[in-house]
């Protein structure tokens, strides 16, 4: 691993870029009544606009991740702020509903390649006992994006118009490419031989159950936070303002909760964090019915929700960088996928359940989920590792694997 004096602040740099890719991830649903009535099309067309970025950021995330793994890092993290960069610039720029969708694609392309890359980064330049807290540093942009950058991307478009929230998220991201640009030293992880030895540990039964993990916990969360305005109806009476106090709790204690999971992981290892974290996940879920009919009970679901939601995510990228540091970036790759198919898989889901027998049912169903989600994170733990390859990664010191 070759490593240089940073000229700024490395961990918060990669942590601003985070927030705005999780801004532009999450802000788009926020905007699509204004962009609706800008291209002249139906709500339900514009909705695409969103199902096109999840879907190809799922896609594109491990297949980048390889292709890139022996990349230098700082290299990867410029390129993908560059390409996010020039995605919102064409998105603020389409003149119809086609033209915002090939750009938004491109958009996800670029944070598909940034977050899992910075990841990456902020592990390899952490020693092993302070792992889980860098990449919560990292993860904590993205929390971040929901207190403070969705909120206000929502206000501009309503005031300004939806392409004005585009040509900020395209400053915001050409800024941060500067900034790692300064910021980064030279990284490289522990070289592997060739694509295909970078591939291998995506056979390794502990990456299949880590990821299958996270998208059982994710298609969870995501199948009542989806509609969360229909389930929570009972406490808010409809209120908007409610509602969007609401979504500000969960929000802080979602920073919360990344910032918790990750120095918990760093103290007790990856494995228990992630069984408290899901199974308090669970107890949220599985609770709904009896906490969203009044607001102080709802306020303290909210916040239970975010904190528990959000410290999963560190012990699960510290389980993956662990197995194979070489192939990080395509492991942290197949983390970020499972977890954006998992809100669209949530989202399909749910909106299946709510015709079927409404709002009230998405609880129990989600806490089932992350239920099974406690069960292969058990059997992750207790399966053998395949044969190993020869070793390219002697040098790497050995992580805590929990």
């Amino acid at each position: 691993m070759t490593r240089t004096r940073p000229a700024l602040p490395v961990l918060p740099v990669l942590a601003v870029g985070a927030f705005a890719i999780g801004t532009d991830t999450f802000v788009v649903a926020g905007v699509l009544p204004e962009v609706a009535d800008g291209l002249g099309s139906s709500l339900a067309d514009a909705g695409w606009v969103s199902t096109a970025f999840a879907l190809t950021y799922a896609v594109l995330a491990p297949v980048l991740g390889a292709l890139t793994g022996r990349v230098d890092r700082r290299t990867v993290l410029v390129v993908s702020l560059a390409v996010f960069t020039l995605g919102n610039i064409a998105s603020a720029l389409a003149p119809g509903l086609g033209t915002l969708l090939a750009a938004r694609i491109a958009t996800a392309a670029g944070a598909a390649l940034y977050i899992p890359a910075a990841s990456a980064s902020a592990a390899a330049l952490s020693p092993p006992e302070r792992r889980g807290r860098a990449m919560a540093v990292v993860l904590g942009g993205l929390s971040a994006a929901t207190v403070a950058g969705v909120p206000f991307g929502t206000w501009l478009a309503a005031d300004l118009g939806w392409r004005a929230t585009f040509w900020l998220l395209a400053g915001v991201g050409a800024l941060c490419a500067a900034a790692v640009a300064g910021a980064l030293p030279a990284v490289r992880l522990p070289a592997a031989p060739g694509l295909a030895a970078r591939l291998a540990p995506v056979r390794d039964p502990r990456v299949l159950f880590a990821v299958l993990t996270t998208l059982l916990f994710m298609t969870g969360g995501y199948l009542a936070l989806t509609y969360i305005g229909a389930v929570l109806h009972p406490a808010t009476h409809g209120s908007g303002t409610t509602l969007a106090l609401l979504l500000l709790v969960f929000g802080v204690l979602a920073v919360a909760g990344t910032v918790l999971g990750g120095r918990a992981t760093d103290r007790w290892g990856p494995t228990p964090v992630l069984l408290v974290s899901v199974a308090g996940l669970a107890l949220v879920l599985v609770t709904l019915p009896l906490t969203r009919d009044a607001l102080p009970t709802a306020v303290l679901a909210m916040g239970l929700w975010g904190v528990t939601a959000m410290a999963t995510q560190p012990p699960q990228q510290h389980r993956l960088f662990a197995i194979a540091p070489a192939s990080g970036p395509l492991l942290l790759s197949l983390n970020s996928s499972a977890t954006f198919a998992g809100i669209s898989l949530g989202g399909f889901t749910g909106g299946l359940v709510i015709e079927d027998g409404g709002p009230g049912p998405l609880g129990a169903y989600g806490a089932a989920l992350a239920a099974l989600a406690l069960l292969t994170t058990l059997i992750g733990v207790r399966v053998t590792a395949p044969a190993p390859a020869p070793d390219t990664t002697a040098s790497e010191p050995a992580a805590k694997t929990g």
